[in-house]
């Protein structure tokens, strides 16, 4: 495969699920118009990624997106709410990590 198939084949899962709607467990919102941008990951890395978007039963792009809303909050600055919400996802990550490694 070459890197403009590998683009092509992203943008067509990002217009394929545009519309969908979210599971119920996962929280998110539509703003406005968006913009499609492709990332250039390791293999590896990304294969991680589609096994833990599976493990959470959410598309890879609501995934990767919600990092980087997450990282771009963080670079904003952090309110209240979003600090509280922050600790949940973190606590709920933690405990899906004891889960795994039985530590809990």
């Amino acid at each position: 495969m070459n890197a403009r198939h590998d683009v092509e084949v992203v943008q067509a899962e990002s217009e394929t699920s545009r519309d969908a709607s979210m599971p119920e467990h996962v929280r998110g919102q539509r703003r406005g118009q968006s913009v499609v941008q492709s990332v250039r990951l390791p293999a590896a890395e990304f294969a991680d990624i589609e096994r833990l978007a599976a493990e959470l039963d959410v598309p890879v792009s609501a995934l990767i997106r919600g990092w980087v809303l997450a990282g771009l909050a963080d670079e904003r600055g952090t309110s209240l709410h979003s600090a509280i919400e922050r600790l949940v996802a973190d606590a709920e990550r933690l405990r899906r990590l004891a889960a795994k490694s039985e530590v809990a």
